[in-house]
């Protein structure tokens, strides 16, 4: 599902080869990009989600690796248009991507509004590169999901546990990838200390936590 508040995307000119853990990306025919356009792909070799960092003609680099080799895949990029403010059907929060807020003074029919989107497409002297409508903000996502880095005060906030004080020790809300080494620590002591028994504790376990384990135990993501 398309992210509500991106600017939609527009069908690609040719087509887009790509190469598994590569920032190049080679197209069918000569391309007119400008920095941060958004590149998807998403068809049976995959789905890619890409920014345009440089390059010329046929010959470009991403920011971000591409996931997956496949050459000749159709693509969408960010639209060219100058009136074009359309949201919610087909942009996407690009992982590992800055996007940038901008306010126009008309809706996406050209009706007065007070309207905000979200492009990919870095601003040229404060607006817009095609639009003209000033950016009034930033962000950048995280990885693989597009989950957005929080702003820096809630970051920090997260980092020192203020949101999620006062849970219960059991709760994922705490960073209990610590309170998993402190409960080693502690056996191994009582074992060194002969407490209760002199056998060893048994071995611990191997834990692995995923991006939404680390989200939810409240760290900010990198």
């Amino acid at each position: 599902m398309a992210t509500k508040t991106a600017r939609n995307l527009a069908s690609g000119s040719g087509t887009v080869s790509t190469t598994a853990g590569s920032k190049v990306l080679t197209f069918s025919s000569a391309q007119s990009f400008k920095e941060g356009a958004t590149i998807y792909v998403s068809d049976g070799n995959g789905t890619e989600k890409l920014t345009i960092d440089t390059g010329a003609g046929t010959s470009w680099t991403a920011m971000q690796n591409a996931a997956a080799t496949a050459s000749s895949r159709s693509f969408s990029t960010s639209d060219p248009s100058a009136t074009a403010r359309g949201r919610g059907s087909s942009g996407w929060i690009v992982p590992r991507a800055v996007h940038f807020v901008y306010q126009a003074p008309v809706d996406d029919q050209g009706n007065p509004d007070m309207y905000v989107y979200v492009d990919t497409l870095f601003p040229e002297n404060g607006v817009h590169p095609y639009t003209l409508d000033p950016t009034i903000g930033s962000f950048k996502a995280g990885v693989t999901t597009g989950q957005v880095i929080p702003d820096l005060p809630t970051r920090i906030r997260r980092l020192e546990g203020a949101l999620r004080a006062g849970r219960s020790s059991t709760s994922t809300s705490q960073d209990y990838r610590i309170a998993d080494l402190v409960a080693r620590a502690r056996a191994l002591e009582e074992w060194a200390n002969r407490v209760g028994t002199n056998s060893p504790p048994a071995n611990g376990s191997n834990a692995t936590y995923t991006e939404a384990d680390i989200i939810a135990a409240g760290d900010p993501l990198s």
